[in-house]
């Protein structure tokens, strides 16, 4: 019997970030950095292109989403305007440097999953 992976509406692309969160939680790898944040920048249009996109509240999350510096950077790596290098730390983190910038990478699997996890547990 064959099995099915749809993807039809936002709450399934959703549900691939956590999956990707929970890879890169697990390891981290350059592979899993970039899935992870071409699920971010892709998400954003499923939502807009969605029947929600005409509540206030997803109009709120987008300006928010659209706002934060996470966001960008994953938009910068996707686009390859900005390129990556991922340090596995001796005490078992990691740190993500994007141009000048480093950041934990924990810090900023979870500030992105925070962005959308309001909206999905309420929709």
């Amino acid at each position: 019997m064959p099995t099915f992976h749809e993807f039809e509406c936002p709450r399934n692309l959703y549900e691939k970030l956590t999956r990707d969160n929970q890879r890169l939680a697990e390891e981290y790898s350059g592979d899993n950095i970039f899935s992870f944040v071409a699920t971010i920048v892709h998400l954003q249009p499923w939502i807009k292109n969605s029947p929600l996109d005409s509540t206030e509240t997803v109009r709120r999350l987008m300006r928010k989403v659209s706002r934060h510096p996470y966001v960008k950077i994953c938009k910068d790596i996707t686009s390859a305007n900005s390129f990556f290098k991922l340090e596995l730390c001796d005490f078992g983190g990691a740190i993500l440097q994007v141009g000048v910038e480093q950041i934990d990478v924990d810090d900023f699997r979870c500030d992105l999953l925070k962005l959308f996890d309001n909206f999905f547990k309420t929709k």
